[in-house]
């Protein structure tokens, strides 16, 4: 064009150290290099707001995240300037323990640190047989300052394993938060999520990690602001409840920080509802199908839409709950969720586990309609409870519900004439 000229911005060189060292920006990650830059991004955070801070990572390596023991260990010197140790476990249990243990730091007289974020982790097999020490960090509890993330990586196809994985059952009964990331930038997200939720419900947090994630390999969007958590306050007992952990297990404090578990759990459903974790993502005008889903499964359903022809140009005719976190699950934002539906189905791999919790929330509720998954209405097997859900199952279930309605709909407009 005459009189113009287009001036390029100097690019800058890319570096393979970009994907930990670049302040903002997009950078390539793995899966399982996500988890490694989330520990440095917290640390980044933590200095920003003034806060002295370590991080303690143990656990026993395993796939899906069986290259990230391999991560922290190739940090080196980032590694040191971030206050970052990593103590490989002979176990998953003692791993647990020593996770559990950081968590006391702030007791210790003239502590280096104003509080240690401790990060377990190890796969599924290993949440079972560390079952006890995670019960027993749990209740102690987490320091407000530090906190406890466990990466469980669990295998649902049973591709590096003897038995298919699926830890959120384990973990709910544990009493630990459960957030379920589907991609490498949710990885990142809610890894930062999990950690503020930990510190201010005095509870662990566990992130679980599938193996289609920790496999994965994307661009993802970094810098600290991307995550700013909002913090709940619960007034319990006369007072706004903070948890500090003191070391004692031993009756009657066991019973009594049992008892504190009723405080804890609400903040960290709270956590949920105030930073949005459990989101609509999609709300067709006068839907009355409602579908819930999360983790990995997202990818698989949009996939499954695209294939029956839903898109911009033909929305689906639904309204989609996405749940990042599981549990403890957000009661009241499924019951604003269903309120005008007549139908939930909920998409989740193995369980049913978050099926059960939808009908919890709503059950005696003003909006109650039924919620199926596994089976259908009638019984009869409606998606998988074993292997993988993958979008052309997910296709032929919704595309069912779907056809269903539009004949129902189309038999009362002909009654109705």
């Amino acid at each position: 064009m005459s009189g113009l000229s287009v001036i390029h911005a100097p690019a800058r060189p890319v570096t393979l150290a970009d994907r930990y060292e670049l302040a903002e920006g997009r950078v390539l990650l793995s899966g399982v290099q996500a988890l490694v830059r989330l520990l440095l991004d917290q640390h980044r955070a933590d200095t920003r707001a003034g806060l002295r801070s370590a991080t303690l990572v143990s656990g026993y390596q395993g796939s899906p995240l069986g290259g990230f023991d391999k991560e922290v260990a190739r940090l080196g010197p980032l590694a040191a300037a971030h206050h970052l140790v990593h103590r490989p476990a002979v176990n998953e249990e003692l791993g647990a323990t020593a996770v559990w243990g950081s968590q006391l730091a702030g007791t210790l007289p003239r502590p280096r640190y104003d509080g240690v974020l401790g990060v377990w982790y190890g796969k599924s097999p290993g949440v079972d047989r560390s079952a006890d020490a995670i019960r027993h960090g749990n209740l102690l509890g987490t320091d407000p300052r530090g906190g406890v993330l466990a990466l469980v990586g669990d295998d649902p196809a049973c591709k590096s394993s003897t038995v298919p994985g699926a830890s959120e059952e384990l973990l709910a009964a544990l009493h630990v938060p459960v957030l379920a990331p589907g991609s490498v930038q949710e990885a990142l997200d809610l890894g930062r999520h999990a950690i503020a939720c930990s510190r201010v419900s005095g509870l662990w947090a566990a992130l679980k990690v599938v193996t289609a994630v920790a496999d994965a390999s994307a661009t993802a969007v970094v810098g600290l602001d991307r995550v700013q958590p909002r913090m709940p306050l619960l007034e319990w007992e006369g007072a706004p409840y903070v948890h500090r952990p003191t070391g004692h297990l031993l009756a009657p404090q066991s019973v009594e920080l049992e008892r504190t578990l009723t405080p804890r759990l609400e903040l960290a459903k709270q956590y949920a509802r105030l930073n949005g974790l459990n989101a609509v993502t999609h709300d067709a005008p006068g839907a009355r199908l409602g579908v819930v889903v999360h983790g990995s499964a997202r990818h698989e359903l949009h996939a499954a839409l695209t294939a029956l022809g839903f898109g911009e140009a033909m929305p689906a005719p639904l309204r989609l709950l996405e749940v990042g976190m599981l549990f403890p699950l957000d009661d009241e934002a499924v019951r604003d969720f269903a309120a005008g539906l007549d139908e939930i189905v909920v998409v989740e791999e193995k369980g049913p586990f978050l099926e059960r919790l939808v009908k919890e929330a709503l059950y005696g509720g003003r909006a109650t309609p039924p919620v199926i998954g596994k089976r259908d209405e009638r019984g009869a097997p409606l998606l998988a409870a074993h292997g993988t859900l993958d979008a052309d199952a997910i296709a032929r279930a919704l595309g069912a519900r779907l056809l269903a309605r539009a004949e129902r709909d189309r038999a009362a407009d002909t009654g109705r004439g």
